[in-house]
């Protein structure tokens, strides 16, 4: 029997090549009608046999095209029409605008046979895509996805490629980025004082390889804005890029021309394969075999991010010297957002690069590289940004469009809307002004293309975050304001990762937060559900003498903390007169807030250890203080760090741990044994804890969430012992463990609170 049936598609299903699919299938299995692309998705009008609608519908859903996510198919039946053909329509706005956009992503097999295939026409052509692959976010300015709302609206098709873009059957069918070299982008060289050098593509290639070869860094624009790239055995050009970005410490992103030679220096496994050579083409933390490039490019630690090529042009470097190793690092300078506009590559990165490789296609959306590691065969995010963004993400129905600002640091926004959440690409640290500038551009963005209507504003508790300020001014233009505390949000990131809704004992370790009391918070075991939470233990409380500066020179914490524990009598650090000058400051109460942070603690045990004193990056010391644990006795007894219940809540002596650590230096231990001591002393310490909670809380089910636990020895044996006493444990999927999550449990809190309003 004949019947027609309307057919409503709603997730990433525009420029992904749905329509062309839907066509195929339509001819596979005789059905008439048409297809479209509109602001909710994709509609299909479908009439045939009822055996053949039911597997043109099976074909859809599980067969779509490889960068298609489908979150819903919908279907009503309609009257019979007796239609006689199937087309794909012309784009239009409808009532709703729910549409999702696909990532960015790498370079598709069969387009980069044909980049190197010397008879055809798109040889060596940067530019070079199909409807499976390539820039899809980046250039996205509005929906529906077509390339009048892309920034390709300024290049006109030459005959060939609108040939191929409207022909049923070829690849570039539809695809809204289909160029060649006669009418699409074009690659320009320059001095970094703006000087033309080239616009052949090939010369701007071997150019490149050569000043790079020479010693020279190049600022190369890429799919979400510019890498700043050396060559990574030339310690002389490392140390130069150190120097000009100001970034003495924080290791660089490396890449490589094929995962063969990333085999050969680091260990590698088939899931971190399977990563590097995924569409998304992230960064992966590998654990090198030996050093074979700069020491420089990671001062002082035995873990290297590498990646693959993912543009057209990256690939063409490479395949000038496969055997080279590049530094492709973020295009800005310390702690600034990465340079994603041509005017300011050259006024922002000119005093950094010699030379620059730009192009003449507008970034819209600027998205620094993703970067992940991999624990016990899952993979976990550091930073969720191009290749992932702007996936949505499943969710409880919410009634009222949603804002989340995030937090300050490693800051990622979200929105929430129906049934999905949508979180916003990694933006950086707030303390640039910059940052803040792109932070507000890019919300107003999003607002924009998913067709936002925010009602709630969501910020996090702390007073003097600039992303605490925007809510205000959003909250003064009428939304309603929600205020989330940090380590609840932490916590509630992993239950909207992962659909939960019932009460977990959460661990969230960081390097601070704002707390429900006004002190500084990072040491959390809190006995949450996502309207609520208890504050159920926590170390106890050191001073941070001279507040902020003590972040970065971090022997002042070192010092608190045996002043804490011994009194004007403390061992190890040499009595002078600047530690008389702290000592005074804490005894006073001058600019020394309190915290109980595990962050601040891994840094002043860094500085008591002389693993770093004064530090340019955040998480420089714990990452160092990590690194001297690797390489210590696996065999040494945990300290059984003491703790006290007061009004409700056990705190554990940080003072204890600092006594046990100091007793250790005395009898002459290795460094590298005591920092591994302080690992696992803070590992058996939360499974005891957690331990007496359960029993109190009759609750099996453990979260983990927070920057510490990106700290492999910590999150290791805390997932391995917790799992031993017959917890759940609950590590996040779709985000990171730091700041990076706070929007989303945000997001969390704030849907719970917004259904009474």
């Amino acid at each position: 029997m004949k019947k027609h049936i309307r057919i409503r598609i709603k997730g990433i299903v525009q420029g992904v090549g749905f329509r062309p699919f839907v066509l195929r299938m339509a001819k596979k299995y005789k059905i008439f009608g048409s297809v479209i692309n509109d602001t909710e998705g994709v509609l299909i009008e479908s009439e045939a046999e009822e055996d053949n609608l039911e597997l043109f519908l099976n074909e859809i859903s599980q067969n779509s095209p490889p960068l298609s996510f489908i979150r819903s198919v919908d279907t009503t039946e309609q009257k019979v029409e007796d239609l006689t053909s199937f087309s794909i329509g012309k784009s239009c706005v409808t009532g709703e605008r729910s549409a999702f956009y696909s990532p960015d992503v790498a370079l598709c097999d069969d387009c980069i046979r044909e980049f190197f295939d010397k008879s055809d026409r798109r040889c060596h052509y940067p530019f070079i895509t199909c409807i499976n692959c390539g820039p899809r976010f980046s250039i996205i300015n509005d929906i529906p996805y077509d390339r009048n709302n892309t920034t390709m609206d300024s290049f006109e098709m030459c005959v060939e490629c609108l040939k191929e873009y409207k022909n049923h059957s070829d690849r570039r069918f539809h695809a809204q980025p289909v160029a060649c070299i006669e009418c699409g982008p074009k690659l320009y060289l320059y001095k970094k004082n703006g000087e033309f050098l080239s616009s052949d593509n090939d010369t701007i290639a071997s150019e490149t390889v050569r000043f790079i070869k020479d010693g020279c860094i190049v600022a190369i624009k890429g799919v979400g804005g510019y890498h700043l790239a050396c060559d990574a055995m030339n310690n002389e050009a490392v140390l130069k890029l150190r120097e000009r970005k100001k970034r003495p410490f924080k290791p660089f992103a490396l890449m490589a021309g094929d995962v063969d030679i990333i085999d050969n220096i680091m260990n590698i496994s088939q899931v971190e394969k399977d990563i590097l050579l995924s569409k998304e083409r992230a960064i992966v933390i590998l654990k090198e075999k030996y050093r074979n490039i700069s020491e420089y490019v990671a001062p002082g630690i035995s873990f290297l991010g590498f990646m693959l090529p993912y543009t057209p042009f990256q690939n063409l470097l490479f395949s000038i010297d496969r055997e080279m190793i590049l530094v492709m690092t973020s295009g800005n300078i310390s702690d600034e957002p990465i340079v994603y506009s041509d005017k300011d590559a050259f006024s922002r990165l000119g005093n950094i690069a010699d030379y620059i490789v730009s192009y003449n296609r507008e970034i819209v959306a600027q998205s620094d590289d993703s970067v992940l590691f991999v624990l016990k065969e899952k993979p976990f995010f550091i930073r969720r940004s191009r290749g992932y963004t702007p996936l949505p993400l499943n969710s409880k129905r919410c009634f009222k469009d949603i804002v989340a600002l995030g937090g300050d640091l490693k800051n990622s926004f979200a929105i929430a809307k129906n049934d999905f959440v949508i979180i916003s690409q990694y933006l950086g640290d707030m303390a640039d002004p910059l940052t803040d500038r792109e932070f507000r551009k890019t919300v107003n963005h999003f607002i924009r293309i998913f067709d936002i209507n925010p009602l709630v504003v969501v910020s996090d508790m702390h007073p003097g975050y600039m992303t605490t300020a925007f809510a205000d001014e959003m909250e003064k233009d009428g939304l309603k304001r929600i205020r989330v505390q940090h380590h609840h949000a932490h916590i509630l990131s992993v239950l909207e990762d992962k659909g939960l809704e019932n009460e977990v004992i959460g661990i969230a370790f960081d390097g601070t937060g704002y707390g429900s009391d006004g002190t500084l918070w990072g040491s959390e075991f809190l006995v949450s559900n996502r309207e609520r939470f208890e504050r159920a233990a926590h170390f106890s409380y050191f001073p941070l003498p001279g507040g902020e500066s003590a972040i970065k020179d971090v022997w002042k914490i070192g010092l608190s903390l045996l002043y804490k524990r011994f009194g004007k009598s403390f061992p190890i650090i040499q009595k002078n007169a600047a530690t008389e000058n702290i000592v005074e400051i804490i005894d006073k109460g001058i600019n020394s807030p309190q915290t109980c942070s595990i962050g601040r603690l891994f840094d002043g045990v860094a500085a008591i250890l002389g693993i770093a004193g004064s530090i340019s990056t955040e998480a420089e010391a714990a990452q160092l203080l990590e690194e001297s644990a690797l390489k210590g006795k696996k065999n040494i007894d945990p300290f059984a760090i003491p703790f006290i219940e007061d009004e409700g809540k056990m705190i554990i002596s940080a003072e204890e741990l600092v006594g046990y650590i100091a007793w250790m230096i005395k009898k002459d231990e290795r460094i590298e044994d005591i920092a591994y001591a302080f690992h696992i002393s803070i590992v058996e310490s939360a499974v005891r804890i957690v331990k007496l909670l359960r029993e109190k809380k009759d609750n099996n089910k453990i979260v983990l969430s927070g920057g510490v636990f990106h700290n492999r020895i910590i999150l290791e044996l805390s997932m391995e012992k917790l799992e031993n006493e017959g917890f759940e444990v609950l590590t996040p999927d779709r985000v990171p463990f730091n700041d990076g999550c706070i929007a989303l449990g945000q997001i969390a809190a704030a849907k719970e609170i917004v259904e009474d309003m």
